[in-house]
């Protein structure tokens, strides 16, 4: 049990007067003490008087130096006729106030904005748009979501957008893991600053006639599963023929895998939650087209990231084909989005698959190319080349740097970095050039074109050259040694086998 025991307090007098004017005299202090120790409440109170009485008069202290401290103020500014400003709040109250309301304090502070628009480009002779060159990964987004939603008001279902994520001096995007957790960090916050600005267009989608979008985007390339996409749309839709369509924009993310998708929720969940709308923005993983629990496709566009390897290919094929396909049953057209996945490295693992396919099935082919990737347009794209040239004169090595840049509907530029580090376009393509012919226009830019033994005729560079050569020609055994035999990869020269040269353009 405890008692209680009376301590009396010593106030100043004026607060008692005031507290007297304001409401009823408050009792004394009483505090809880054992019943062990009310033998010895009469000893407690009187040390405890004295401490109590200290504390009073030190707070009366110094309440009275701030009085007069602001009086003195007050008087020097009524002196000089200026008017004395009032008393700010206290530092304290003020963040308590902000905790208590949730609000972000915005005063003095300058909030950060996307560009109102994409990078200023101009016009060339034949009324291209060329762009300078991007300064900053703000810029990089907003320009990609920009081009991205001009092709898909165009009638393009099928877009594909492709950057390094991270500076060149941290990453090189040609060679580089793509799974390493920087990386896929990078791409997801990437991802959903691209998503917001797809949702927070204010223009609608364009109405399309499902089966003739469809036709276009397939472009004649039959489904890799057309068995098991029968059997989805047979269970859907048993009993539910038809959907009921949003009206509002909603945004799919996809990922490899459940636990990435998990993952980034947790790590990248302030991202959502800024959002005006976050329920507008959701999550997936690229084998739910496959799960019996799978209700979708409720979105309007779907936008795939970070896949891991050349492996990830055929599911993303699977779920855009199935819910392309559920779509359509619906009467719905569905838009598609490659975010940063390294396409073209991913098709040179291809190559390395290929031995591996008949021990390991479902591995990416170059069908996947030919049938699939083949039918993507390209909306933005960034990729840079690093060389060096080993010349039989001063200085013997020659280093040069230049990247291939795309930001529709621009033209295919070709840059070179300066030496003081920034870049001028050098030239310009209608049609995306191969790998090796950037090299070959970064190479007469610098003034190698006699040393690496190129022909005087810039046509010859690119894989769209005429393609019958002047009679009784023959490539130099020289030329071979320093650029190897072939103009082109694997899947830039064989036009014969793809469905379709959207990816060109």
């Amino acid at each position: 049990m405890a008692a209680w025991v009376a301590l009396p307090v010593a106030l100043p007098t004026a607060s008692i007067q005031k507290a007297a004017r304001g409401r009823e005299p408050q009792p004394a202090l009483q505090r809880p003490v054992t019943l062990a120790a009310t033998g010895r409440g009469a000893e407690f109170a009187a040390g405890a008087s004295p401490f109590l009485a200290g504390a009073a008069g030190l707070w009366s202290a110094t309440r009275s130096r701030r009085r007069r401290r602001n009086a003195s103020v007050q008087l020097a500014a009524a002196a000089e006729g200026v008017k004395a400003k009032p008393a700010s709040k206290g530092i304290a109250k003020g963040v308590l106030a902000r905790l208590r309301t949730r609000s972000p304090k915005t005063a003095g502070k300058k909030m950060k904005k996307m560009p109102p628009k994409p990078d200023a480009w101009e016009l060339d002779e034949e009324g291209r748009r060329i762009y300078p060159w991007p300064k900053s990964f703000a810029e990089i987004v907003q320009t990609a979501a920009t081009s991205t939603l001009n092709l898909i008001h165009e009638g393009e279902t099928r877009v594909e957008v492709d950057f390094p994520p991270l500076p060149l001096a941290d990453l090189d995007w040609n060679t580089c893991d793509v799974s390493e957790t920087r990386i896929v960090d990078s791409n997801i916050q990437h991802a959903i600053a691209f998503s917001k600005l797809l949702i927070k267009d204010p223009r609608p989608l364009p109405v399309l006639d499902v089966e003739e979008a469809n036709k276009a985007a397939k472009a004649g390339a039959e489904p890799a599963e057309p068995d098991k996409i029968n059997e989805l749309l047979e269970r859907k839709f048993k009993k539910n023929p038809l959907a009921s369509p949003n009206q509002k924009r909603t945004v799919r993310m996809l990922f490899p895998n459940k636990p990435d998708m998990l993952r980034a929720r947790d790590i990248h969940y302030e991202k959502w939650r800024k959002m005006d709308r976050p329920d507008l923005l959701r999550r997936g993983y690229y084998n739910e087209v496959n799960d019996d629990t799978w209700e979708g496709p409720f979105e309007d566009i779907y936008v795939f990231i970070i896949a891991q390897n050349a492996g990830e290919l055929p599911k993303i094929r699977s779920y855009v084909e199935k819910a392309d396909a559920v779509a359509a049953k619906q009467g719905r057209v569905l838009r598609h989005v490659l975010f940063n996945l390294n396409c073209n490295k991913l098709r040179n693992d291809i190559a390395f698959f290929k031995t591996v396919v008949p021990f390991r099935p479902g591995l990416a082919t170059p069908q996947v190319h030919f049938d699939f990737l083949a039918t993507f347009r390209n909306a933005y794209l960034i990729r840079f080349g690093k060389y060096t040239m080993t010349v039989l004169r001063d200085p013997y090595n020659i280093n040069y740097l230049g990247a291939l840049y795309r930001a529709y509907p621009g033209p295919w530029q070709i840059f070179l970095q300066d030496e003081d580090g920034t870049y001028r376009t050098i030239d310009v393509h209608d049609k995306r050039p191969s790998i090796v012919a950037v090299k070959r226009k970064l190479m007469r830019a610098v003034g190698l074109a006699k040393d690496a033994l190129l022909p005087e005729e810039a046509i010859w560079d690119d894989v769209y050259r005429p393609k019958n050569e002047k009679a009784g020609t023959l490539r130099i055994g020289t030329d071979f040694t320093r650029e190897g035999f072939g103009d082109a990869q694997w899947w830039e020269a064989d036009f014969d086998s793809e469905c379709s040269e959207k990816w060109r353009l």
